[in-house]
């Protein structure tokens, strides 16, 4: 019979322990996130932000409740609506007219 080597134990020395933030490390993480996407989203839909912002206060001044019924469904604009109808618009016209929008 072959004769085995005794098997000797590995000493690994205990290193000193890191000390995470826990539930404050891990909400600053999710804000930290949360900036980036907002950061993003603002970078494909500011322009369209600020426009939609700017219909939608002054279209009350421009426009009567009944127009704005028969134009949108409902007495009172949305903001979201003018948003997403500037924004589609914006898309549409790049698409079909794409050498009037440059690229910088």
């Amino acid at each position: 019979m072959p004769t085995v080597a005794a098997i000797e134990p590995e000493l690994v020395e205990e290193k000193p322990r890191v000390q995470s933030l826990g539930w404050l490390g891990a909400l600053l993480a999710v804000l930290t996130m949360g900036a980036a996407f907002g950061v993003g989203m603002l970078m494909l839909f500011g322009r369209f932000l600020l426009a939609a912002l700017i219909v939608w206060l002054a279209w009350p001044l421009v426009f009567a409740p009944d127009f704005t019924a028969w134009a949108f469904g409902a007495p009172k604009l949305s903001f979201w609506k003018v948003f997403l109808t500037l924004a589609a618009t914006g898309t549409v016209v790049k698409l079909l007219w794409r050498q009037s929008w440059p690229r910088k």
